[in-house]
């Protein structure tokens, strides 16, 4: 129980002397927490300081970004969306084109005979079918699946890229149900083809044969016509989607046109540009505005803010007001500057945006300044005095070149090419008994299955290349089948050690010219950065070559090399000059700000808990001397106060026995 006292005994007030006693220790205490209260306010307060910067970044962030920069971004617009839609990339031209839709692709479908009902009885065997080039798949039918929805069961479930469903001809009488077979890929060259080895009717069983001379759906490419002039130009497509008719422009098509001509525009998106802009605007006013806030002092009440006169507030505005104000070095002058696009300082250190002016050089109005330029003003880019050598991504590490970063290549790079030991005939005969290759591609194996006929050399190649292309095993992995001389060759379509090519067997080995296990691995390209005479270290993977993560200046800097091994030279092949623009300067700076790790806000936090910890630690220590001294003076009047109501307890006793004396003499007279 604690120790208490009344004063009572002496008429004291000894709770307000011992408070009275330690009231200035009582100031110490208070002090400290305060102190302490103030730490974590301005903690407190760099943590919003940080979600401000995190928004700031991701502002920064879009108009950092290598691909897909505003400043790349195309627009298209189209006189007629019930036509045809289109999307462009940064390698899309301004332009207007003018087109005809002549056909849009459809699916190859094909219907049975006509059977009494869904269960109607089929015939014993097996049935195989294939789509264009793509694998062929053999069906079987049993007992378990003898019928005609069996049949179309088991080929959805086949994976042969052909669905099967039952319809009612309501003009088939007796025998509306037939079976339709439809494509799943459109276009002229994925038909349906049937090899139907089902046993022929007999009884109840009836073996299901197929239309093809007189097809539901007929397979049919898209057709689009370019202009209307004599030079007018037609191109087809398989699917709907034209990826290269227009360079860097997508066209999906919706319908025919009926003769009629769609007008298609190409331009700069301006929107998507301004609206980066002005989010880099008003993020960094906001951070801006919440420092200024909360560093002013208030006359009024003679009170500062949480960050008036923090320093390390100070130094981040600083750094950010010195990044945004700064020239990009490297940059054509009409765009080396945010004052240069529309984008000017306040008196108050705010950023103000001209959205017409910025428009105006956005579209194209200052002459000397291209999209490049602006993208340029934004991100981190490099410009190579090769065409064959283009920077294709950098990070935080790269840094700007103050000279030319030199290229010095050993090898270019090479796709895995396997080339048959024998010329073809002229002419070769595919049959059930040499129809098969078993290959490998880039990793991948597949066994492929040539269609049986006579195919000329050149038609034998497309034929390959095509089952290559459609092979499922190979997972999208392809290959270009060419002919030198009547000899076939299989050339991967990608570079570097990760392409392979590799004839593993088959039927067909023989016949087109190969041997089992014939095998090449492609190369990566090799070579250094020279930096100021300093060479760094690059690594190649396929056409790309990347500075070592630890390299000084080109760490992660990587060029797309397309020269091949006769362009290789003795010394440099290519100069390379790296910008740094301002949104990569920034998110360089935020980056360093903000890493969880090893940031500058990590450390700014970090010395708050030490600080608010030992004036924490402080506050406990003075505070158990506190209690100390409290206890100890409480003891020192209890022991008073016991003293004195002994001494008063003595002195009533004496008085009492005075008084009694003094009686009995009186009685005694």
């Amino acid at each position: 129980m604690p120790i208490t006292i009344d004063g009572l005994v002496f008429g004291l007030d000894t709770e307000t002397i011992v408070k009275g006693l330690l009231d200035i220790q009582q100031v110490q205490l208070d002090r400290i927490e305060l102190k302490r209260a103030d730490v974590l306010a301005e903690q407190a307060t760099f943590a919003s300081l940080e979600a401000q910067l995190i928004s700031f970044q991701s502002s920064v962030s879009s108009l950092a970004r290598v691909s897909k920069n505003p400043f790349e971004r195309q627009v298209v617009n189209v006189s007629d969306d019930t036509i045809l839609s289109g999307t462009a990339s940064s390698s899309a031209a301004n332009g207007t084109y003018r087109m005809t839709v002549n056909s849009v692709a459809k699916a190859h479908q094909v219907a049975s005979l006509g059977f009494a009902d869904a269960d109607s009885e089929i015939t014993l065997g097996d049935i195989e079918l294939r789509v264009g080039s793509g694998d062929l798949v053999k069906v079987e039918v049993d007992s378990t699946n003898n019928t005609l929805a069996g049949l179309a069961e088991s080929i959805n479930a086949s994976d042969s890229g052909i669905s099967a469903s039952l319809i009612q001809d309501s003009s088939g009488g007796a025998t509306p149900y037939k079976l339709l077979l439809t494509a799943t890929d459109t276009g002229a060259d994925n038909t349906i083809a049937v090899t139907n080895n089902l046993a022929a009717s007999s009884g109840n069983a009836i073996q299901p044969t197929f239309d093809f001379g007189n097809p539901v759906q007929a397979a049919e490419n898209a057709q689009v016509t370019l202009g209307s002039g004599a030079g007018a130009i037609t191109v087809e497509s398989s699917t709907n989607r034209f990826d290269n008719l227009i360079d860097g422009v997508t066209l999906d098509l919706l319908n025919v046109s009926d003769g009629n001509e769609v007008t298609l525009t190409v331009a700069q998106n301006t929107d998507d540009a301004v609206s980066a802009v002005q989010d880099l605007v008003t993020s960094f006013n906001s951070v801006m505005s919440f420092i200024d806030d909360r560093s002013r002092y208030d006359e009024a009440t003679e009170s500062g803010g949480v960050l008036l006169g923090n320093r390390s507030a100070i130094a981040i505005q600083q750094k950010l007001r010195n990044a945004v104000t700064s020239v990009v070095p490297g940059v054509a002058t009409g765009a080396n500057r945010l004052s240069a696009i529309g984008v000017s300082v306040t008196d108050n250190g705010r950023l103000q945006l001209d959205e017409g002016r910025l428009r105006n050089v956005v579209s194209g109005g200052e002459n000397n300044v291209s999209r490049d330029d602006l993208k340029r003003l934004f991100t981190l880019d490099a410009q190579s005095s090769n065409s064959k050598v283009s920077f294709v991504l950098g990070s935080l590490r790269t840094k700007p070149s103050t000279t030319a970063y030199q290229v010095d290549l050993t090898q270019a790079a090479a796709k895995a090419t396997i080339v048959a030991d024998t010329a073809l005939s002229g002419s070769t005969d595919i049959t059930s008994a040499n129809r098969t290759l078993e290959v490998e591609i880039d990793g991948a194996e597949a066994t492929v299955t040539l269609n049986e006929g006579t195919y000329t050399d050149q038609e034998l190649a497309n034929h390959l290349e095509s089952l290559i292309s459609g092979a499922s095993d190979l997972n999208g992995r392809t290959a270009n089948v060419g002919l030198s001389s009547g000899v076939l060759t299989i050339t991967s379509d990608i570079y570097g050690r990760s392409s392979t090519i590799k004839v593993i067997d088959g039927t067909a080995v023989a016949t087109l010219g190969f041997s089992a296990g014939a095998s090449d691995t492609g190369r990566d390209v090799a070579g250094t950065f020279v930096v100021d005479g300093v060479t760094e270290t690059a690594i190649g993977r396929g056409q790309v070559l990347s500075g070592h993560v630890d390299n000084e200046n080109t760490a992660d800097l990587q060029l797309r090399i397309k020269l091949s091994d006769s362009e290789i030279i003795s010394g440099a092949e290519a100069d390379v000059t790296v910008t740094q623009g301002l949104a990569a300067t920034l998110n360089s700076i935020l980056d360093n700000m903000l890493d969880p790790i090893n940031g500058g806000l990590k450390t700014i936090d970090e010395r708050f808990d030490t600080e608010a910890q030992s004036l924490q630690d402080s506050l406990d220590r003075q505070q158990s001397l506190f209690d100390l001294q409290r206890e100890s003076l409480i003891r020192e009047f209890v022991a008073l106060e016991t003293s004195l109501s002994e001494l008063k307890s003595t002195g009533d006793f004496l008085t009492t026995q005075l008084a009694s004396l003094n009686a009995a003499q009186k009685n005694n007279k």
